[in-house]
C-alpha cells in the first residue's frame, strides 16, 4: 500500500530485490494494482521484470473483497453466499425432527453466523446492505422450520414459531462498536484513524 504511485513502485521493486535474494520472485500474474482513483488508472503502470500488473476494481485480501469505492457491498453478498452454502451443506440436521428447535437455533448461531459475520468489524454498511442481511437472516430461520418459498407466511409468525427475535444486524453492530472501542482504548492508535 502507498499514497502515490512513486512510492508504490519504490515499494514493489524492495520488496522484487529483496525476494530475489531470498530466492523467491514475484509472480506478476497474481500481483495486482488497485489504484483508488480509476480515473487516472493509465497512470498506473506498474512493473515487474518488464511485465505491466493488472490494474483491478476490487480484490480479496485475506477472505475479504476490497474494492475501489470502499463500498462493502460485495464483501457482504460474498458472506450471505458462503453462509447460505454451509446452511445447505447442514440440510440433514436442519430437517431432523429428531433435534429440538433451540439446538438447532444454537447451532445457527454456532455454525453458520460466524461465516457470514466473518470480517463484519470492517464493513461500512449501506441501508440495502441491511436490508440483505434482515433477508439473510429470515432466510435462515425459515430453512431451520422447512418454510417453503411458495409458502404464504409472514417474517412475523416465523420468528413467532421459533419464539426469537431478528438479532443478526444488532449483533454485527455490536461487533463493531466493540472493535472500534478496543481501538480507542489502545493507545498507540490515532483515535482519529478510528472513526
Amino acid at each position: 500500500m502507498s499514497d502515490n504511485i512513486t512510492s508504490m513502485r519504490r515499494i514493489l521493486h524492495r520488496v522484487d530485490e529483496s525476494g530475489k535474494k531470498a530466492g523467491l520472485k514475484l509472480n506478476a500474474k497474481k500481483t495486482k494494482v488497485m489504484p483508488l482513483k480509476p480515473e487516472n488508472s493509465s497512470l498506473y503502470d506498474v512493473k515487474i521484470d518488464q511485465t505491466v500488473l493488472e490494474n483491478v476494481e476490487d480484490f480479496k485480501y485475506l477472505g475479504s473483497v476490497k474494492t475501489i469505492d470502499g463500498s462493502c457491498s460485495k464483501d457482504i453478498k460474498m458472506r450471505i453466499g458462503m453462509a447460505k452454502k454451509k446452511m445447505i451443506k447442514l440440510n440433514n440436521v436442519w430437517k431432523d425432527h429428531n433435534i429440538p428447535i433451540e439446538l438447532k437455533l444454537k447451532s445457527l448461531k454456532c455454525l453458520i453466523w460466524p461465516v457470514m459475520m466473518y470480517g463484519c468489524e470492517a464493513w461500512s454498511q449501506k441501508k440495502d446492505d441491511d436490508k440483505r442481511i434482515e433477508a439473510a437472516e429470515m432466510w435462515f430461520y425459515r430453512r431451520i422450520l422447512r418454510v417453503k418459498w411458495t409458502d404464504k407466511r409472514t417474517n412475523e409468525s416465523v420468528l413467532k414459531e421459533l419464539k426469537t427475535e431478528r438479532t443478526l444486524l444488532n449483533s454485527i453492530n455490536a461487533r463493531k462498536l466493540k472493535y472500534v472501542g478496543h481501538a480507542l482504548r489502545n493507545h498507540r492508535t490515532s483515535h482519529e484513524n478510528c472513526v
